[in-house]
């Protein structure tokens, strides 16, 4: 698997080193992008090494298997939706959370649950899920 980390023609997103909410997605060429997880972080960057560090400690944080991680024809991309210059007053309240929240609404991603910020909390059936959208959208040959 490839990684895309807020690659841009420039270089880094240099919104990615502020806040604001930033997604997760599967892509390959000549298919739809699949949508795997969004977030909200006031230091993006950061979480999002965390969440790749996760990701290749146990492919099924994201709902994958070894298999996915190991196929080149598969790239990681992580990229910023909205950049958010306020502070973050408190966990899980105000601007940044109402934007997740929104943002969640309108990408609809297959690892969370679609009335919270949530992950789908069983790993089997996140990896179910994924696997499935994989198979139909093209990028394997097998759920």
């Amino acid at each position: 698997m490839k990684i895309e980390f807020f690659k841009t023609e420039n270089g880094m997103d240099p919104s990615a080193i502020k806040g604001g909410v930033y997604q997760v997605e599967l892509i390959m060429e000549g298919k739809d992008p699949i949508c795997l997880y969004i977030g909200e972080s006031v230091w993006i960057a950061s979480r999002c090494g965390t969440h790749l560090y996760a990701l290749y400690e146990n492919p099924a944080y994201f709902g994958l298997k070894q298999e996915d991680l190991d196929n080149e024809q598969l790239t990681i991309r992580f990229s910023v939706l909205e950049a958010i210059s306020e502070k973050k007053s408190e966990l899980g309240v105000g601007s940044y959370k109402e934007r997740e929240l929104k943002e969640i609404e309108n990408h609809k991603p297959i690892t969370q649950l679609s009335s919270s910020d949530r992950q789908i909390h069983l790993e089997n059936e996140k990896i179910k899920k994924v696997q499935k959208t994989l198979f139909e959208k093209g990028y394997k040959n097998h759920a």
